[in-house]
């Protein structure tokens, strides 16, 4: 690879030095090509955005041997003289202990071994295996710092054990990743830092370069920070809030601008911090008015999700609502039917399509892994209605919402009219239902279906100009231009 190369560092992308003649940014992000995360996606697109401004950029992100995947072609389509430096992620104090401590335990505690079973005498049913406990993927803010979540005292310390390996696992690349910056930072030409999280703690060692080298640090928020609405149960703990509230506290008092990825989620940071409310901006993602696949559209009513089921993103309510417009109707699945990719083989610890099962549509619904984004946005364009699983942070707007804007699909949201997601919705032709509403959203699918069945094709959405992310990088580099201008 051209550039930099040390045993943490090493330059992925982009000319040995930076061009010259056009000032530059330095961006901070774990979440970046050639990784695959959807958080990649933000600073991916925006830096082109850049580049029409004159405005070049260097990005320090994850080595990719650190990645569950990545996709080095990615990388082929960043504006030219773009730079990108992937950075290893290191082990920290806290995990050579656990890893010490696990040994141990190990070691003294070895695992015991299942003595083998007698088989079942013939024509006797095998017996079936206990039940599995039920699975508590995560904890609501209120929850967790009110002290309802019953997992015992050692549940709660290991809780807070993750939060800090967590944050010290983040802070210690972030800080690698700002060594290589002190490496390729021009005093001159690059004009701001600007840090992207989650994770967050890049934000603090963007914070502390920018200090150290005299420049504007721009912090955007992909998701809240101290105002997360919802933590997985490892890491569910008032300590990882705690954290929080002091690092990013430390970051915004310093920062010259706040970005924020929704109109809400800014209202909020603004009601935190009022000193700081005039360098606080909403920057929606926005969708890419860029063609799509052409693919052969699928021949039934195709309810499709790309994503993730996690968290809170509970499926059951759309399958109640499928069921029972399926059975009014009286549908086969060579007529309608529901597929999802990505991290959707459970929910809680159950199959997905179990649960299907159990409400009735079994046959109606199928899951397949995670796919690379030019088959995905494939898998999109061959769909009727592309629908965003509900979330309770309603601070947030799904990635996915945005993406779907841009096929032509009928769009199903389950989120409420003042959620973020309802809020940037309002006025454009997507359906929006509650997502405790089984009858609201069978009211949509029923409607959608008898359209259909007429005949009717969907075309992409309406009234969705200002969502474009042109419209919103046009917001963002107007509120940066001022320190790019010589």
């Amino acid at each position: 690879m051209p550039g930099l190369s040390t045993t943490t560092s090493e330059q992925l992308a982009g000319p040995a030095t930076a061009p010259t003649g056009r000032p530059r940014l330095l961006l901070l992000s774990y979440h970046f090509p050639p990784g695959q995360a959807p958080g990649a996606l933000r600073w991916e697109k925006l830096v082109r955005f850049a580049d029409e401004r004159g405005i070049g950029a260097d990005v320090l992100t994850v080595h990719p041997d650190d990645l569950p995947r990545s996709d080095a072609s990615r990388l082929t389509t960043l504006p030219a003289g773009t730079r990108v430096f992937g950075t290893r992620v290191p082990l920290v104090t806290l995990e050579r202990l656990e890893a010490l401590a696990y040994g141990a335990y190990r070691t003294l505690r070895p695992p015991r071994r299942t003595p083998p079973q007698a088989p079942a005498p013939s024509g006797s049913p095998a017996p079936s295996p206990p039940p599995a406990p039920p699975v508590v993927g995560s904890y609501g803010r209120e929850e967790i710092l009110g002290g309802r979540i019953r997992r015992g005292r050692l549940g709660d310390i290991r809780a807070g054990f993750y939060a800090q390996l967590e944050a010290d696992k983040d802070l210690a690349w972030a800080r690698a990743a700002t060594a290589t910056g002190l490496q390729v930072l021009e005093r001159g030409v690059h004009r701001i830092v600007v840090s992207c999280g989650p994770p967050h703690m890049p934000h603090v060692a963007a914070s502390e370069l920018a200090v150290r080298q005299g420049i504007p640090h721009v912090m955007d928020l992909r998701d809240p920070w101290r105002l997360q609405q919802r933590l997985p149960n490892a890491i569910a703990s008032t300590r990882w809030f705690a954290l929080a509230t002091r690092w990013e506290e430390r970051c915004v008092a310093r920062a010259a601008l706040v970005v924020t990825n929704t109109a809400p989620f800014a209202l909020g940071m603004q009601a935190l911090y009022p000193g700081q409310r005039d360098r606080i901006l909403p920057v929606m993602n926005g969708y890419d008015e860029e063609a799509v696949p052409a693919v052969e559209r699928d021949p039934r009513f195709l309810i499709a999700y790309a994503g993730s089921i996690y968290l809170d993103r509970d499926p059951r309510p759309l399958f109640r609502a499928g069921a029972r417009v399926i059975r009014e109707e009286g549908l086969t699945p060579a007529q309608i039917g529901f597929s999802f990719i990505g991290n959707t083989e459970r929910y809680g610890g159950v199959p997905v399509r179990q649960i299907a099962a159990q409400e009735g549509i079994g046959e109606f619904v199928e899951t397949g892994p995670t796919l690379p984004r030019s088959e995905a946005m494939a898998f999109l364009a061959r769909a009727t209605l592309l629908v965003s699983l509900p979330q309770d942070s309603d601070l947030a707007i799904p990635s996915k919402v945005f993406e779907y804007l841009n096929f032509e699909a009928w769009v199903l949201a389950l989120a409420t009219p003042e959620s973020a997601t309802g809020a940037a919705l309002a006025g454009t032709s997507a359906d929006l239902a509650p997502p405790d509403d089984e009858a609201a959203m069978a009211e949509v699918l029923r409607r959608r279906w008898r359209e259909f069945a007429a005949g009717g094709r969907p075309g992409k959405p309406t009234g969705t100009a200002r969502l474009a992310r042109r419209a919103q990088a046009t917001t963002l580099f107007d509120a940066l231009a001022p320190y790019f201008r010589t």
